[in-house]
């Protein structure tokens, strides 16, 4: 099972901004009766990450299934409920509710001062139930969201998979597939990865397909070969982080690019989804997200760790 993961520089040092929220239960999440059995974390010692806590979603709230067996250290992270229900609330009032329904789960994890942020499918066939997981150790100065910060950057990355590689997006188990197959499945043809695979990808797409994942100075060659045509040098590790990516650059900058490289093309094209134009609205439009000012944003991924391999098709959650 893939598992979406955004990562840290260890040089990183300041990273989010929080709001904190009211709840609202006004919708229904089709969802929520559904019986999910929880994923499993075995919290191996793997250096990457420590699972602490779980939760299913419910509507805008989350109801904790289990405490992981986590070491002493990580303890004190483990009994900050409050924290974990703020970093729930930040995601959560950040994206509107029937937008990220298909999260049933979530997840608080330590990083290790090295990941942000994953989703994952709960189960490999079913593509419309999802789990997001967080990292505590980069939820610092949480009192309000700000989009110029790294943790509102990571949860609109990993909601953006979500979104692109949903059972309304993505086909499982399609043989044939005359589409760009994303590795859960068969693209649908209109769908946004597919037209960003058709936009920026497909004449590439061989090339890429021959480097070693592990070969770093490859995919920093790959990168720089092609720098016109992705928003960050992470959007060019594969098509499913430059959707990722290109959907975060299409919410959080101020002003549609004008430009003319593939890039700029790339979120020029989302700008032709009314749907998308619609959800970018009410993402920024909340009276406690801080719309982004012309010039003013940073772009935290130049210190995100280069080519890092985010779109894992060998490494399974339980690892």
């Amino acid at each position: 099972m893939k598992k979406f993961k955004l990562y840290f520089l260890c040089t990183l040092v300041s990273l989010i901004a929080f709001t904190s929220c009211q709840k609202d239960n006004d919708l229904i999440n089709e969802y929520s009766d559904t019986e999910i059995n929880p994923t499993e974390n075995n919290n191996e010692e793997s250096g990457e990450e420590a699972g602490l806590t779980l939760y299913r979603v419910n509507g805008n709230d989350i109801e904790k299934i289990k405490d992981y067996q986590v070491k002493k250290k990580y303890k004190i992270f483990q009994q900050d409920v409050a924290k974990h229900i703020a970093m729930w609330e930040y995601f959560s009032k950040m994206i509107p509710y029937e937008q990220r329904a298909r999260i049933v789960e979530f997840e608080v994890f330590h990083g290790e001062g090295e990941l942000l942020g994953y989703v994952t499918p709960i189960n490999e066939n079913d593509l419309s139930k999802w789990k997001m997981g967080l990292a505590i150790d980069a939820a610092t100065d949480i009192d309000r969201i700000d989009l110029k910060n790294d943790f509102a950057y990571t949860a609109i990355h990993e909601f953006g998979h979500v979104l692109t590689l949903n059972e309304s997006q993505v086909k499982v188990g399609q043989n044939n597939c005359g589409e760009f197959d994303t590795g859960e499945g068969c693209s649908i043809a209109q769908s946004y990865i597919n037209k960003i695979f058709e936009l920026g990808w497909e004449d590439i797409y061989p090339e890429f397909q021959k480097i070693d994942p592990d070969d770093y100075d490859a995919m920093d060659n790959f990168y720089s070969k092609y720098k016109s045509r992705f928003v960050t040098d992470y959007a060019a590790s594969n098509p499913g982080e430059d959707i990722a990516e290109v959907f975060t650059y299409f919410v959080v900058q101020d002003e549609r690019p004008t430009g003319q490289t593939i890039a700029d093309k790339k979120v020029q094209l989302l700008y032709g989804f009314p749907e998308l134009v619609q959800l970018r609205k009410e993402i920024r439009k909340s009276p406690i997200v801080r719309a982004m000012k012309p010039g003013a944003w940073v772009n935290p991924n130049q210190r995100i760790k280069k080519t890092t391999l985010l779109y894992n098709n060998n490494k399974s959650y339980n690892n």
